[in-house]
């Protein structure tokens, strides 16, 4: 049976869209409630006013957000949410590859309108991984492709498995943990968060919840 059907369940539908298809399991379904539902709860919320004080000084100063840079980090969160469903329902290596990518450059526009020099430099260091994790991500899945001739999910999870894909699924989880900002690639993740503008930085953590949760499951897939 199916390796798909027997960790998602029965497969409701698919939906081609061009050379990206897509398939709505129970899993995958649950999963584009809760990325929809925080989505919107996000994009309706407004920038919260913060307090500031520096050490030794009794001053307490309150940051608060332009409007021009909390437009452009909504957008930046909604594109991140329809980015995050594509990974969850997509069935195609190449395009979870790819949605995985598009995650992690919108998290980081959320932080490139940020003003302050702490968050602009971590936010310069996850585009580094961002780039370095490419690598890796895209260069397992040319793997899978020259060694099986498909990339297509269902397909795979009949392949019995062999080290060149062993070693393909190791290179996708590296890729994968880069891109979402997992641990230990990107240690300066604490100080992106540091930025004003709460509470669209939210946004990398879920996206952090859903990229670990999706690439477990492919590697179940794989085999």
């Amino acid at each position: 049976m199916n390796e798909i059907i027997n960790l998602n369940g029965p497969i409701i539908a698919h939906i081609p869209f061009l050379d990206i298809v897509l398939y709505i399991s129970p899993f995958s379904l649950a999963l584009v409630s809760v990325i929809i539902a925080f989505t919107i709860f996000l994009a309706l919320s407004k920038p919260e006013l913060r307090s500031v004080t520096r050490f030794g000084e009794d001053i307490v100063r309150t940051a608060t957000v332009e409007e021009k840079e909390a437009k452009f980090r909504r957008f930046m969160t909604i594109l991140c949410g329809i980015a995050l469903i594509g990974v969850v329902t997509t069935g195609d290596l190449f395009n979870f590859a790819l949605f995985v990518s598009l995650t992690g450059i919108t998290n980081m526009g959320i932080f490139a309108g940020v003003k302050d020099t702490h968050v602009l430099d971590a936010t310069f260091h996850y585009g580094l991984v961002l780039m370095i994790c490419s690598l890796p991500l895209f260069g397992g899945v040319a793997m899978i492709l020259a060694k099986t001739g498909t990339l297509s999910m269902s397909i795979l999870a009949n392949i019995p498995t062999n080290p060149i894909l062993n070693m393909s699924r190791t290179l996708l989880l590296i890729g994968a943990f880069g891109e979402g900002a997992l641990a230990p690639f990107f240690a300066t993740k604490v100080e992106m968060i540091r930025a004003k503008g709460a509470p669209y930085i939210n946004m990398m953590h879920l996206s952090s919840l859903i990229v670990f949760t999706r690439i477990i499951e492919v590697l179940l897939i794989l085999g």
